[in-house]
């Protein structure tokens, strides 16, 4: 038994070193398991998610004392006044549903506008086009500061890279001619069904340029404007039935399930892997790069699940 002591304090020792190490890592952040308790009331959860990205602007340095919104930023923001509430739209996070709910809230149209049977091509096109919604952009900056100042703030965000792939998925696989326009622009060689590997090689040359893959911390500046809900894509029916109930919505309005494509699978975390497992280490790791404020702010964490075995 005094024999093996010193084997186990070696090994102790071991494990504590490599403890440090991996928790010194620049990485580490992106690697940890982030569930959230069972046991957490949404309340707790805001709490939680409000903590970590206050925690990450500080270490990030993304604070500032510069009052003025920026015009990027004001053009993502959707006033509604009946109901005291500023929006932030990020493309591929269910945003077309939530601009389908503010469209009702401010016209005091009937709910039935979030039922399936609505044509979904002309609804979409109409919502994204609409004058009747209002881009905090239309006000002038001081203005701005007092909407900010007494309205609620709500932004969702979504899994980084499962808001790329439906991006993927959504503008690309399906032949969207401005977005392959873009990318024949950029890569005139490119097959003519773009692949997801050369869709990410656009990506990592065009530097982020389109709203659509933009890192959402960009759209929405999280670290300036104190939002006073944070949902997210993957809790979407809880947090949605809190955000309407906190600004004192229809009882009768919840969420709608809006498909463009009706007959395809939502983008998950399965659909996800399986894309990335198509890309080389040296893609993964710069789109890890492109957007690792984004898994850091909003606490998620690009698992292994998301990466070729070529990586590890």
């Amino acid at each position: 038994m005094m024999k093996l002591l010193p084997r186990f304090f070696k090994l102790l020792l071991l494990s504590g070193l490599l403890l440090c190490f991996f928790k010194s890592s620049q990485w580490v952040h992106l690697w940890r398991p982030r569930k959230a308790d069972p046991t957490q009331t949404w309340l707790e959860i805001q709490t939680q998610r409000k903590i970590i990205l206050n925690s990450a602007c500080l270490k990030l340095n993304l604070t500032d004392t510069v009052n003025k919104l920026k015009p990027r930023v004001a053009i993502q923001l959707y006033v509604e006044h009946n109901h005291r509430l500023i929006f932030c739209s990020i493309p591929k996070v269910g945003c077309s549903n939530w601009l389908r709910i503010l469209l009702i809230l401010q016209k005091n149209l009937s709910s039935e506008l979030t039922k399936e049977s609505i044509n979904r091509n002309e609804l979409l096109k109409y919502i994204h086009t609409t004058p009747l919604l209002i881009k905090l952009n239309r006000y002038p900056s001081t203005l701005q500061q007092e909407l900010l100042s007494n309205y609620t703030k709500v932004m969702v965000t979504r899994d980084p890279f499962e808001r790329l792939v439906s991006a993927y998925r959504n503008k690309i696989l399906h032949g969207v001619q401005s977005f392959m326009k873009l990318i024949k622009a950029a890569f005139p060689k490119s097959s003519n069904n773009v692949t997801f590997q050369e869709f990410v090689n656009f990506i990592l040359q065009e530097k982020l340029n389109n709203n659509h893959w933009r890192p959402m911390y960009k759209l929405c500046d999280p670290c300036r404007i104190h939002y006073d809900i944070i949902g997210k894509i993957e809790t979407v029916n809880q947090d949605a039935d809190h955000i309407l109930k906190s600004i004192g919505a229809p009882e009768d309005l919840h969420y709608p399930t809006f498909k463009t494509f009706a007959t395809e699978p939502r983008t998950n975390e399965q659909i996800t892997a399986e894309y990335f497992g198509n890309l080389s280490s040296k893609q993964v790791e710069q789109l890890l790069k492109l957007y690792e404020f984004d898994f850091s702010l909003f606490n998620y964490s690009s698992n292994v699940k998301y990466m070729n075995l070529s990586v590890l």
